[in-house]
């Protein structure tokens, strides 16, 4: 069975709810708006079957990227984004689906990249510069969620104006930084992190930059 800590959920559930209304502005007045980005790493993956050609989500990860259907109830999203690997992909179909919008995968897979072509095995390094690319050129008042690996979520919000902490040093809770720029300082075992990053044109760094968890005491089922 699943179980929801209340608490949490509610605290992101009022968030988003928050963030959907203030999105839903007419056409004229978005053109004045920020670029609303929802960045979040895949769900659960066997480690052990990493060197295989496929690393698809495990049950318990597919069923915490079934709780991201309810997690972002009321959020009307734009744009979806993903990272080349299945387990990314397969994080946001069900959001996707229900939103009405394409998974713009990055690099392509299947695509020619440095001579080879893009799979899973290919370097989860290689979207950061295409997807950092794309969520910088998002038109004003775009909602996105990008869905990514540990080894470039770090070095995507950097690239996106979010500065790296000062060497030997932590983000305080609260602070707008990232600890490293690759999976080093990642909680490689954690997969409840959760990040709204708000950006506006012309400015180099985010307006804002929150970082939440979701799904916080939920356990999947046994079944």
């Amino acid at each position: 069975m699943r179980d929801l800590s209340r608490g949490r959920i509610t605290v992101l559930t009022i968030f988003v709810a928050i963030a959907a209304q203030f999105w839903a502005i007419s056409q004229p007045l978005a053109q004045m708006l920020p670029v609303s980005i929802f960045i979040m790493r895949h769900a659960e993956i066997d480690a052990s079957q990493a060197s295989q050609p496929i690393v698809p989500l495990t049950a318990a990860g597919r069923q915490r990227a079934d709780l991201l259907i309810h997690t972002f109830r009321g959020v009307k999203f734009t744009h979806i984004f993903t990272t080349h690997t299945t387990r990314t992909r397969q994080m946001v179909e069900g959001i996707a689906s229900a939103h009405g919008l394409p998974i713009v995968q990055l690099p392509v897979p299947g695509s020619i990249l440095d001579g080879q072509p893009v799979t899973d095995q290919t370097s989860r390094r290689a979207p950061i510069e295409p997807i950092a690319a794309s969520l910088l050129k998002l038109p004003p008042g775009s909602v996105a969620l990008a869905v990514l690996n540990s080894e470039n979520i770090f070095a995507i919000m950097n690239r996106l104006g979010v500065p790296v902490a000062p060497s030997g040093q932590s983000c305080a809770p609260g602070s707008m930084c990232v600890p490293c720029t690759e999976n080093s300082c990642y909680p490689r075992t954690e997969y409840d992190h959760l990040w709204h990053l708000v950006r506006e044109s012309g400015r180099a760094t985010p307006i804002a930059l929150v970082e939440l968890r979701y799904g916080a005491g939920w356990r999947a089922s046994d079944r």
